[in-house]
């Protein structure tokens, strides 16, 4: 008996987690260099950045809605501007602005396949819970953003599916770009 309710358990989940998925696709951006899951496809629009050092450099804005939720990615263009071209310091400051939308649960550096970037959890005054990413990669600042209601699912699947994309539209994985181009070079000083 204890095996029949497991399974049907079991299966009430993959159903229900099917079903919350099927709205999700994957939105990638080779031009802008990212991919990520939206729950619809994105509004894009044209914003502007203040940096840190009180500068103002250009950013894209894909911006997904569903039942009152947010999904964003913002793209800051830092190559105009090299006096602020400096990774870790535009994530600093970008994570010291984020900070101040609501209580933090998670604080903390991160990677993504060897791409460099900063990860926050905060919780607003109304509840809703944010999800923010941070990474730098070829003299852009990505900031992946996602914002739901008390109520609604984390935006998990909104933050794990961010990557990193290369011009040709590859993934970007910095670790075995490294391991392969070593691996050529011993072939060849063979």
């Amino acid at each position: 008996m204890r095996g029949i309710l497991g399974a049907i358990t079991g299966l009430i989940v993959l159903v229900s987690t099917s079903v919350f998925a099927q709205g999700w696709a994957e939105y990638r951006n080779p031009e802008q260099g990212f991919m990520v899951n939206f729950p619809t496809d994105p509004k894009q629009e044209t914003a502007t950045y203040m940096t840190a050092s009180g500068g103002s450099v250009p950013a894209r804005l894909f911006l997904s809605e569903e039942n009152g939720n947010r999904y964003s990615m913002t793209v800051v263009e830092f190559s105009s501007r090299p006096m602020d071209d400096d990774g870790a310091a535009a994530m600093a400051h970008a994570a010291s602005v984020l900070r101040g939308k609501g209580a933090i649960r998670f604080d903390m550096s991160s990677e993504l396949d060897g791409v460099h970037g900063h990860q926050l959890s905060m919780v607003d005054g109304n509840g809703r819970r944010i999800l923010v990413q941070l990474y730098y990669f070829n003299h852009r600042l990505y900031i992946a953003e996602g914002n739901v209601g008390p109520n609604a699912f984390e935006p998990a699947l909104f933050q794990t599916s961010v990557a990193m994309l290369h011009p040709d539209g590859k993934i970007v994985n910095l670790n075995r770009e490294a391991r392969e181009r070593a691996a050529a070079e011993a072939q060849t000083q063979k």
